[in-house]
């Protein structure tokens, strides 16, 4: 199962988006700790979709 155009051009936005959050000031040590959790649930939601595709595609009996 591949990304649509659409779907990696999200992802390589959150990647965008990590490495512009790395560059800002910390002024907490949990900072990056909870962005990186953060980025990694809406990455789990953009390589869900596939899957969810090809299920909701299939005829369940």
């Amino acid at each position: 199962m591949n990304l649509t155009p659409q779907e990696q051009e999200v992802m390589d936005g959150l990647v965008a988006t990590w490495n512009a959050f790395l560059r800002l000031p910390i002024h907490h040590s949990d900072d990056v700790s909870e962005f990186r959790h953060g980025i990694h649930r809406l990455q789990e939601k953009i390589l869900a979709r596939p899957a969810r595709k090809t299920m909701n595609e299939r005829s369940w009996i």
